[in-house]
Parts: C-alpha cells; sequence; structure tokens
C-alpha cells in the first residue's frame, strides 16, 4: 500500500519525501526527544539516510513498516509514527512515535498513535497492536492510555539505551476491546 495519506484532525500523516531529512534530524538529533529510545540522536548526515532508508521501504511491494511523517497542516515535519507488522500469521503489530520536543502537550501523539493503530486495524488487518515505552517515559504511558491499549506489564531488561540495559512498558489493544471514544471496537 502505497502512499499512506492519514488525517488526524489538525495534523496529518504522509510518507516521508527526502526532503524531509532536515526536519527529521530537529527531532531526532534532540537527546530530550530520544532520551527513552534506542535511536539517535543522530547527526545531519545519519538523518539524510535514515530518510532515504524509509523512503525505499515505502516503496517496496511487500511492505511491513509504515513508518509516516507526522506534519501539521499548512506547517512542517514535528514527527514520525510507525507501524511495523512484526507477524503476519499472527495479524500482530508494533506501534512507535516521537514528536519534536516544542510539540508535546499539543495532543498530537495521542492523535498520530490512534490513527496509526486504526490503520493498522481498518486498512491492514491487525488484531493486535502493540507498543512499549521506558518506565520513566509517563508521557508515552498516557498516550497509550488515551488510545485504549491496556497495561499488560513490564519487560525486564528488554532494551539497551545510550550503553544502559532498561526495561518497557508493554501496553497492547485489540481490534475488538472497547475504545476509550463513542466508536470502540474495531470489530
Amino acid at each position: 500500500m502505497y502512499p499512506v495519506v492519514l488525517e488526524a484532525g489538525p495534523i496529518w500523516l504522509r510518507e516521508f519525501a527526502a526532503e524531509d531529512a532536515p526536519a527529521v534530524q530537529h527531532f531526532t538529533g534532540d537527546l530530550d526527544v530520544v532520551q527513552h529510545m534506542p535511536l539517535g540522536p543522530t547527526d545531519p548526515g545519519g538523518a539524510v539516510e535514515y530518510v532515504a532508508e524509509l523512503c525505499l521501504q515505502a516503496e517496496r511491494p511487500e511492505r511491513d513498516s509504515y513508518t509516516l511523517a507526522i506534519v501539521e497542516r499548512d506547517g512542517p515535519v514535528v514527527g514520525a509514527a510507525a507501524l511495523t507488522i512484526d507477524s503476519r500469521s499472527h495479524r500482530r503489530g508494533e506501534l512507535g512515535y516521537l514528536l519534536r520536543r516544542d510539540r508535546w502537550g499539543l495532543g498530537y501523539g495521542a492523535l498520530a498513535a490512534e490513527a496509526m493503530m486504526r490503520f493498522g486495524f481498518e486498512q491492514l488487518g491487525l488484531y493486535r497492536v502493540w507498543a512499549v515505552c521506558d518506565p520513566d517515559n509517563a508521557a508515552s504511558q498516557r498516550v497509550l492510555e488515551q488510545i485504549g491499549m491496556q497495561r499488560e506489564g513490564v519487560l525486564r531488561g528488554d532494551m539497551m539505551i545510550r550503553d544502559q540495559r532498561r526495561d518497557s512498558v508493554m501496553y497492547a489493544r485489540l481490534a475488538d476491546d472497547p475504545g476509550p471514544g463513542p466508536e470502540g471496537a474495531y470489530l
């Protein structure tokens, strides 16, 4: 499926383009943004390579990874949201997202995460969408709870982040789970 474009209120999500590399470097190069993630901080050259790889992935016929730019209406790229199918047979995918620091607290994370999750359930036929975040990342945990994900537990020693072994908190939502809003379940 290419290209993917999703609308979510004041933001929309679209495929990355080569000219997005400086905007990507703006948020992936900020240690405050990536402090709980195994990526970054990236330099300008790393951002160019990362965006080039995303563009190649987007055009693959057997696509399992959807990493989209989060864009303000008539504005800049302010983040990224990803949905990666980790098992087609089990109809399962992993959700992730990150935003520029100056866009935190505006609800963009929840809007982007909800749009990606909805895409996974409705367009890709997924049954389970899951996400992990650092136990110290309270804002990300709030986003996952706002979109109807349930906390399932802690994965001890799950990730290496800047040479430190870190736990992850696991969240998931099933297509037939009741939702937080009037729309409810996806099935």
